[in-house]
């Protein structure tokens, strides 16, 4: 066979490597898109601001899986399912995000608006003590225009003595309007905590009401879980007080319930609390007291009780009542609740009713 010296390409072998030009290309521009796609999507994660409100977090968390599934090797359909899925979450989260940006711009506006109304509000005698300032400092500078040194020095001698006068009457101003404004908020500070001394406190007795026991005896449980200690609690209830109303009327009722609350008041400390729990009812904390030194101290307020008379006199003839109170004892346990601690002291109550009433029963648990 005779060796060919020239190989003629056939138009196959064209279209070959034409065809291997285009794969080529096209897996070149197939890199370049993914690397722009990831560039984007690094962009767009870039541009999210780090807000929980607008779960910022979440949505770089899809684009690092957007990510992800662009530089692997799964099929373009699977990829593009998966974008086609993230695309509606992808928009809601810009919308997300400017809607965001325009309440913040709103804000800010509002904030600079308020500040510049209040520099455009600066307090008058400021501004004519600044002008004053500025005044004396221009006549300065013409004294220096002045050629004797001793009109020089007795120049500023005299300007200097009018600028400490300005400053010493503006700093008198400031005092007195700083203290005019100190008294105002002592007034108003004053009358907050008698508003508030007044919604704790009953209004017949002056002890505090339910809403100031339920609030105490909160904090006492509390403490007591914190400091690993312990509380007394006394429900006192007047014995026969319907009696006594129907007897004796009511206004003679609410002296007799205000007469109680004193003598309840002599008999604790100063650190124990003491409210108005209901109609006759009462509720007393013992701070630091157990169930044995808080049963004392109930048993100590029934014969105090028990041993008063009250005078009710008229101008016919005197007349004395006496009363009794029963009381209910129990201590703080741990894992109490204000709940189950009221409960058991509601129950040695009852039991103390049923017993004979006028005398205080401990339970313990």
């Amino acid at each position: 066979m005779p060796f060919k010296l020239f190989y003629r390409q056939t138009e196959n072998d064209l279209e070959v490597d034409q065809l291997i030009e285009k794969y080529n290309l096209s897996t070149v521009k197939s890199d370049v898109y993914i690397r722009c796609i990831e560039a984007l999507l690094h962009f767009l994660k870039s541009f999210a601001l780090d807000v929980k409100e607008i779960h910022s977090g979440q949505f770089k968390g899809s684009v690092d899986t957007l990510l992800e599934r662009f530089s692997s090797m799964e099929k373009p359909k699977q990829i593009e399912l998966h974008f086609e899925h993230q695309k509606a979450s992808i928009l809601e989260f810009i919308e997300r995000q400017q809607l965001y940006i325009s309440d913040r711009e709103k804000e800010l506006r509002d904030i600079i608006e308020l500040l510049t109304k209040a520099m455009a509000n600066l307090d008058i005698e400021n501004r004519e003590f600044y002008q004053r300032v500025h005044d004396q400092g221009e006549k300065m500078d013409q004294i220096t225009l002045l050629d004797d040194i001793k009109k020089i020095k007795s120049a500023l001698a005299h300007e200097v003595a009018q600028m400490r006068e300005f400053v010493n009457i503006k700093k008198d101003q400031d005092r007195r309007q700083v203290q005019h404004l100190a008294s105002q908020v002592e007034c108003l500070r004053e009358e907050l905590e008698k508003s508030k001394a007044k919604s704790m406190t009953d209004g017949l007795t002056g002890v505090y009401n339910r809403q100031a026991f339920n609030e105490t005896i909160a904090e006492a449980i509390e403490r007591s879980r914190v400091m690993n200690s312990t509380f007394g609690l006394l429900m006192l209830d007047l014995d026969d007080f319907k009696k006594i109303n129907d007897t004796h009327g009511h206004l003679v009722g609410d002296q007799v319930l205000m007469a109680l609350c004193q003598k309840c008041r002599n008999a604790i400390r100063g650190d124990d609390f003491m409210a108005r729990y209901g109609g006759e009812e009462f509720a007393i904390i013992l701070t630091g007291a157990n169930l044995r030194n808080s049963l004392k101290k109930a048993r100590s307020i029934c014969t105090a009780v028990a041993a008063s008379r009250y005078a009710t006199c008229s101008d016919e003839n005197d007349d004395y009542l006496c009363m009794t109170v029963s009381i209910g004892v129990t201590e703080y346990k741990k894992n109490d609740t204000a709940e189950s601690v009221i409960s058991r002291a509601d129950k040695a109550l009852y039991k103390a009713k049923n017993s004979g009433k006028n005398r205080a029963v401990a339970k313990k648990s």
